[in-house]
């Protein structure tokens, strides 16, 4: 037998060898895993179900749409339908890339910080520069890493309030803001999101148009008072619904009933202007569906 066939020979009774022990030896419960990746934080844990087993994991393949609802609608209302849920799964693609990149940021930002913390690199005997290779990563993106995991938690009552994962860049421009004036940061980032893009930019150009920034690299500054009137007119064009929270409206009228009915009366405004567009743009798709 030639050598390359002798070493072929060994090399398949090796791996039948292992195929055996394998079969021999119970699997761990997370034998799935690669063991390349850590361990997920508790918080990203399966929850345990009734029994005491694992909850399988939630189907990453969503259900088909189910076409049954259509079912009694005319031609029109079946294309609306069908379009509401094409632009429903597009903001679901945008936002899932936004939560899973906010969530990594947050996560290895803070893990980095504490790294630095406890000098991670002088225990390697590296500097920072080369910890940060052994890591696949640059110097500098550690410090954009822990910067964007401190903006992110500065605006978490706001990214829950809204449910608006934010990344990196966008934190940075909101973080100042919110520190500044939290009610202030959500008008921002209600404006930035009903120009139809959220992003850095927006966000900037949000905080131009409502006198927060001179210029896209001005300091984020606190709005001088105003009056009651202009406040309510500026709380009902950019988010009438959030300014009408029970609980929100229940403390304003406490404090001045007066200023609230401003307020509610501003919006009520508002929204008969918002009712009148979109009736007329009904109106213009129907007619263009009838043609």
């Amino acid at each position: 037998m030639s050598n390359s066939r002798r070493l072929l020979a060994q090399g398949m009774e090796a791996l039948e060898s292992e195929a055996q022990q394998e079969r021999r030896v119970p699997r761990a419960a997370d034998a799935g895993r690669d063991p390349a990746l850590p361990a997920l934080p508790p918080q990203f844990q399966p929850e345990p179900a009734e029994g005491g087993a694992v909850a399988p994991a939630a189907a990453l393949v969503p259900p088909a749409f189910d076409a049954s609802t259509l079912d009694g609608m005319d031609p029109g209302a079946q294309v609306e339908t069908l379009e509401a849920a094409y632009w429903d799964a597009d903001r679901s693609e945008i936002r899932s890339f936004q939560l899973a990149k906010m969530v990594g940021s947050v996560l290895k930002g803070e893990l980095l910080e504490l790294l630095l913390d406890r000098r991670a690199h002088e225990h390697r005997g590296l500097t920072v520069g080369d910890y940060a290779d052994s890591l696949g990563i640059k110097r500098q993106y550690v410090y954009d890493l822990i910067g964007a995991a401190r903006d992110i938690r500065v605006l978490a009552p706001l990214i829950e309030e809204t449910a608006t994962p934010l990344v990196a860049a966008q934190a940075a421009v909101l973080a100042p803001l919110y520190k500044a004036d939290p009610a202030t940061a959500g008008l921002v980032l209600q404006g930035a999101r009903e120009s139809g893009r959220l992003s850095a930019a927006s966000l900037t150009q949000a905080a131009i148009d409502l006198g927060l920034m001179s210029g896209s690299k001005a300091a984020p500054q606190k709005p001088a008072p105003t009056s009651t009137p202009a406040s309510a007119g500026l709380l009902a064009f950019a988010d009438a619904y959030r300014a009408l929270a029970p609980k929100r409206v229940d403390a304003m009228v406490q404090e001045d009933p007066g200023a609230v009915l401003v307020q509610a009366e501003a919006i009520e405004a508002e929204l008969l202007k918002v009712q009148r567009r979109v009736d007329a743009a009904k109106k213009a798709a129907r007619q263009a569906l009838k043609s």
